[in-house]
């Protein structure tokens, strides 16, 4: 009795071992298809240079107006959020990403310095040679007529207006750049990874339940 019931058993190996590239195949076919769709849905709504421009501007209005008044909270937030958006521009169009990347990237890295230190005069220093950048990225890109100019009374802020007051920059404070990013994307890959094993465990308890009944 046992020897036919070990002949059985070796005898469905190959079929469960079918069964079950299969059952990984269905669910791989389900995650790919699940992560088509989000990337299409993101694509749809993804955001243009058009569009990130006017963020980018007011936040640079809003960091200018804090480092003058002394805020380098207020203006470490900003220009985090402006690195952010210099980062993710190579997303959203890889050409004018590339150039503002390469124009802005020294500039951003420059006003950080000078906030992180609160040392005013280089703050402003940076300020004009960014402020030089910005308006050569419009040349670049073909767009000449946008000049950016540091004198409130010869630019528009549509930006909600800041208190602002004497403050050190914050440590620690992340705005979601490219380690944020990859973190995101390793987060996306590991429940992937457990989606697809937690429905392989459930095929594979089902089929040895199929075989339980059958040996019964």
């Amino acid at each position: 009795m046992i020897l036919p019931t070990i002949a059985l058993i070796v005898g469905t190996l190959p079929v469960a071992k079918a069964s079950n590239d299969e059952a990984n195949l269905q669910s791989l076919q389900k995650a790919l298809l699940a992560l088509q769709i989000r990337v299409e849905t993101l694509e749809a709504i993804k955001t243009t240079f058009t569009s990130l421009m006017p963020n980018f501007s007011e936040r640079f209005h809003v960091m200018h107006r804090a480092g003058e008044a002394g805020d380098w909270a207020v203006a470490g937030h900003e220009v985090a959020e402006m690195k952010r958006l210099t980062a993710l521009s190579s997303y959203i169009d890889a050409k004018n990403g590339a150039l503002m990347q390469g124009m802005m990237g020294p500039r951003l890295d420059a006003l950080e310095a000078a906030i992180k230190h609160g040392n005013l005069g280089k703050f402003e220093a940076a300020l004009g040679e960014t402020v030089s950048s910005c308006n050569a990225c419009h040349v670049a890109s073909g767009s000449p007529f946008i000049q950016v100019v540091l004198d409130a009374k010869d630019s528009i802020s549509l930006r909600h207006p800041h208190a602002l007051a004497k403050s050190e920059m914050a440590d620690g404070h992340s705005h979601g750049g490219p380690a944020m990013m990859q973190k995101n994307m390793e987060s996306m890959q590991k429940s992937m990874k457990n989606m697809m094993s937690g429905e392989s465990e459930q095929d594979h308890h089902k089929q040895g339940e199929g075989e339980e009944e059958h040996h019964d």
